[in-house]
Order: structure tokens, then sequence, then C-alpha cells
């Protein structure tokens, strides 16, 4: 386990420094963002061609400190790492500190990090390249995200979908690799999707629970109505030993530590 570190230097203001890193990833990390800047309150970044995406809870967000607690990531199966979920757990943290003279020093750091510490080496650091994106926008209001498909939003409005899946148990083999080739071409495909998991019981092999959380209605219509969703029923509902339960929602509450 280790920290990647690194500072770069920004000509301008310290609260534009801070509102760029903090309420515009979609102009310097990803233009597919949710952003909920408010301590406590939750931001979401996907890069789907890249087959990666990662949510943070909001620590802190003030006059020099911008600090993001990792819940939820996953790399690309073609990473080959053994764990590609080790974001999770880790802390970003931008620390913001005014020059004499004008301008400020921008030092980050990415704390926990494991196999993925490797990566940040030589001139193929992912890193290095967005704090030079922030850079960018901070200056020239220009900066260099991953192309990630449309902007996401604010909370308000995401639309959360819950099945519940009964297989039979001489066929729960058959249907994890249904399930994964499914949610595979979801993470390329569907960029307005912005979480999609299968969770199956401990106590219980044949069951599973998808939970799925979408930009809004129109992209859950679109998944719903999409090929690989029909393909994906065709060949999972026949191995399940009743019809499919679903609940669809909107938050009533939340906890927000």
């Amino acid at each position: 386990m280790g920290d990647y570190r690194r500072s770069v230097d920004v000509d301008a203001d310290p609260d534009v420094v801070r509102w760029t890193v903090a309420e515009r990833g979609d102009l310097w990390w990803t233009t597919n963002a949710i952003i909920d800047s408010r301590p406590g309150g939750f931001c979401h970044f996907r890069f789907p061609a890249a087959g990666f995406h990662a949510g943070f809870r909001v620590v802190r967000n003030d006059g020099a400190v911008v600090e993001w607690f990792c819940i939820d990531s996953v790399h690309p199966r073609s990473s080959g790492y053994t764990d590609r979920h080790e974001w999770v757990g880790t802390t970003v943290r931008f620390t913001i500190e005014p020059k004499a003279h004008g301008g400020v020093s921008l030092h980050f750091e990415h704390a926990g990090l494991k196999e993925s510490l490797a990566h940040y080496v030589g001139d193929s650091d992912p890193w290095r390249f967005y704090l030079d994106s922030i850079k960018k926008v901070a200056e020239k209001s220009q900066g260099a995200p991953f192309a990630g498909g449309r902007p996401g939003t604010r909370t308000a409005g995401l639309v959360p979908v819950i099945v519940f899946y009964a297989v039979a148990a001489e066929r729960v083999d058959e249907a994890k690799a249904v399930i994964s080739r499914f949610i595979a071409v979801i993470e390329k495909s569907e960029p307005e999707t912005f979480v999609y998991r299968s969770y199956q019981h401990a106590a219980d092999a044949g069951v599973f629970v998808h939970y799925m959380l979408f930009k809004n209605e129109a992209a859950r219509a679109r998944h719903s109505a999409s090929e690989h969703c029909t393909a994906f029923r065709v060949a999972l509902h026949p191995l399940c030993t009743k019809d499919p339960e679903f609940f669809s929602g909107a938050l009533f509450d939340e906890a927000a530590g």
C-alpha cells in the first residue's frame, strides 16, 4: 500500500481553483460526472469506453482543502489487477496553498493505493495529466476531460431500480456467465447507467439481486429497450424458477455519514 503525491502551480485565485476541483470534474476529469460538492454529498465519475468508474463521498470542501473518500470503484478487467476494486477505501485530497505573489500551489494526494500505484509512474501517469487539466480549466476555462458521454447532473432525479431473481440450483454457473456478459456490455455502452451491480445471496447461490441507478427516466427506458437488455432477458429468464420481481422508486432519505 502506498500514497501518490504531486503538486502543480496554478495561476488563478484560490477560490477559482477550489471551485474547479470541487464543482467541475466534468471539465477536467470526465464529461460523465454527477457532482454534489457539499460535505456528505456524493460525486460519481464514469469512463465508459475505458471500463472504469469511481464514486466518492465528499469529506471536506472548504477554503483550503477538497477531500473525497472512495466508496465505489472498479478497474477494467484488462488492468489485470488482483483487486479491481482497490480504490474503495482510498482518499483523494487536494490542498490549495496560496503563493506570495499570486496564484496557488495545488498539492494532490491519493492515499491508500495498492497495485494501481505502479501505474502512476513515468509519462503515462494519468493523475499528472488530469492535474494539468485542472490547471487549464482554472487558468483558461478549457480542460482536457475524458470524453465519457453527456455530462451528468446533480443527484436529484436519479432513478434506482432493484430486481430480484431466483435461478435453478443446477443452472447457477450458466446464469452467472449470462450476467457477466450483460454487465460488460452495459459498462461500455450505457454512459447514463451510473451503477449496475449484481449481488449473489450469501446463503442461497441461486438468488440474485440486481441494483441499477440511472441518470433519469429516459436513461432507464433506453436501457430497458436496448438489444442487449432484450437478449439478457431471453437468456436469463428461462433459467429462473419464477418471474423476476422489480422495484423502482425515488430517493426518500439517506444517511450523510
